[in-house]
C-alpha cells in the first residue's frame, strides 16, 4: 500500500511538472502562433488535449494504472497548465489571476478528473471504456470548436475552432474503426460525443 501511494504521489508529481511547462508555454503561444491557430493556447481544446494526453503517456505505464491515480492526475495536470499559463503571462507582463471562484478554476476541478480517467481508458481491454474515452476527448474538441465559430470567431478567425472540430471528429472516427469492434460500442461513442459536445456549447452560450 505505501509502495502504490508513493508511485502515485510521484506520477502526480510529474504530471504537476508536465503540466506547469505545458501551461507556461501555450502565454507564448497565444502571443507567437500564427493568425487563427493563436486560439489553441487559451481554449478549452488547447489545454484538454494537453491534459489528455499527459493522461495516455502516463497510463501507460502499470504503476498508474489506477483509477484514482489517473483521475487525480487529470485534475493535477490541468491545474497546474492553467497555473503555468497564469504564471508566464504574469511575469511577462500580463498580469492574470487564478483560484477559487475563477472560471478556468472551476472547468479544471471539474473536468481534470474525467480527462485522466478518459486518459486511463485508452488502455482499458473492455471496449465500452475505451468508447467513453474517446468520447470525452471528442465531446470537448467539437463542442469547443462550435462554440469558439458561434461565439468569437469574429475576433480570433476560424481557423482553430475548425481544426479543433476536425481533430474531434477524426480521433472518433479513428478510434471506432481500429479500436472499437462491435457496433454498439460504436454507437456508443458516437452518442456520448454527440451528447458531451451539445452539453458543451449549451453551457458555453450562457457563461
Amino acid at each position: 500500500m505505501t509502495r502504490s501511494l508513493v508511485m502515485t504521489l510521484g506520477w502526480w508529481l510529474l504530471g504537476a511538472a508536465v503540466g506547469l511547462v505545458l501551461g507556461g508555454a501555450t502565454s507564448y503561444g497565444q502571443q507567437y502562433l500564427p493568425g487563427g491557430l493563436s486560439s489553441f493556447a487559451n481554449s478549452s481544446g488547447g489545454w484538454m488535449v494537453l491534459a489528455y494526453a499527459t493522461a495516455v503517456v502516463v497510463t501507460r505505464r502499470p504503476s498508474a494504472r489506477r483509477w484514482w491515480t489517473a483521475a487525480g492526475l487529470g485534475l493535477v495536470v490541468f491545474h497546474a497548465a492553467v497555473q503555468g499559463y497564469v504564471v508566464v503571462s504574469t511575469l511577462r507582463g500580463f498580469p492574470d489571476s487564478y483560484g477559487p471562484g475563477d472560471f478556468w478554476f472551476t472547468a479544471a476541478t471539474l473536468a481534470g478528473p474525467a480527462i485522466g480517467l478518459a486518459g486511463l481508458w485508452w488502455w482499458s481491454p473492455r471496449p465500452v471504456l475505451r468508447a467513453a474515452g474517446i468520447a470525452v476527448l471528442a465531446a470537448v474538441m467539437i463542442g469547443d470548436g462550435v462554440s469558439g465559430l458561434v461565439r468569437v470567431a469574429e475576433t480570433t478567425g476560424t481557423t482553430w475552432w475548425l481544426i479543433s472540430i476536425a481533430v474531434g471528429v477524426a480521433a472518433l472516427g479513428w478510434v471506432a474503426v481500429r479500436r472499437l469492434d462491435g457496433w454498439r460500442e460504436r454507437a456508443l461513442a458516437v452518442g456520448l460525443t454527440a451528447v458531451g459536445a451539445a452539453a458543451f456549447v449549451a453551457v458555453f452560450s450562457v457563461l
